[in-house]
C-alpha cells in the first residue's frame, strides 16, 4: 500500500514552493533606517540619515501605472522623564513624492519641504536618492542642554496620499504597509 501517489507528492512540492516564494516576496518589501544623526552647526541642527527602501510588487505596479507614492520621514524629539511618560518637544515630517513618467521613462522625486525635484533613469537610483538624507536643516529644533533628550526617526509610505479608490485595498494588503523600524539615538548637547 502506497502512502503517497506521485501526483500527490508533486502537488505537495508545488504548495511548499509556492508558499516559500510568497513569504520570500513579502520579506523583500520594507523600509529600513540604517543610520541617522543630528549635527549642530552655527545654532542650527542638520539631519543626516540613510534609509533603505524596498518596494512591494503592488507599489511598483501602481507607480508604473501613474500613481504617485508619498513617503514621509518623521523626526521626533522627546524628553525622557523618570516619573511620567515621555514629553514630546518637536515632531517634524518631511514628505517626499515618487512619480514615474511613462513617456520619458524616468523617476521623479519631489521634496515638498524645500521644493526641489530630481530625475532618475532607474527605480533603484531613485530609491537610493530617496533614502539618502544629507544636511537637511531643522530650524525649529532648540533643546535645553540640561534635559535627557533623544531623537527618533520613522519612514513610511503614506497610504492617505494614495487616490481614494485605492485606499481600502491598501489598508488590507500587506504589500502596501511599508513602515520602517524606529531609529532612536541620544541627542548630543
Amino acid at each position: 500500500m502506497r502512502l503517497f501517489q506521485p501526483t500527490s507528492c508533486f502537488i505537495l512540492i508545488l504548495i511548499l514552493l509556492t508558499s516559500f516564494g510568497t513569504s520570500h516576496a513579502e520579506e523583500k518589501a520594507s523600509i529600513n533606517i540604517e543610520s541617522a544623526e543630528l549635527i549642530l552647526q552655527d545654532k542650527t541642527y542638520f539631519l543626516n540619515a540613510q534609509i533603505h527602501y524596498r518596494l512591494s510588487d503592488e507599489a511598483i505596479d501602481a507607480l508604473h501605472n501613474g500613481i504617485s507614492l508619498t513617503f514621509n520621514v518623521d523626526l521626533s524629539i522627546t524628553e525622557s522623564r523618570k516619573w511620567l511618560w515621555e514629553k514630546y518637544h518637536h515632531q517634524l515630517s518631511f514628505p517626499y513624492q515618487l512619480k514615474y513618467h511613462t513617456l520619458a521613462k524616468t523617476y521623479l522625486i519631489s521634496n515638498s519641504t524645500n521644493k526641489t525635484h530630481h530625475n532618475f533613469s532607474s527605480l533603484s537610483a531613485a530609491l537610493n536618492a530617496l533614502g539618502t538624507l544629507n544636511d537637511i536643516p531643522v530650524h525649529a529644533l532648540k533643546t535645553n542642554h540640561n534635559l535627557d533628550i533623544s531623537a527618533s526617526l520613522n519612514a513610511y509610505l503614506d497610504i492617505e496620499a494614495l487616490p481614494l479608490p485605492m485606499r481600502p485595498l491598501a489598508y488590507i494588503t500587506s504589500g502596501w504597509y511599508l513602515h520602517s523600524n524606529t531609529f532612536q539615538w541620544p541627542l548630543a548637547h
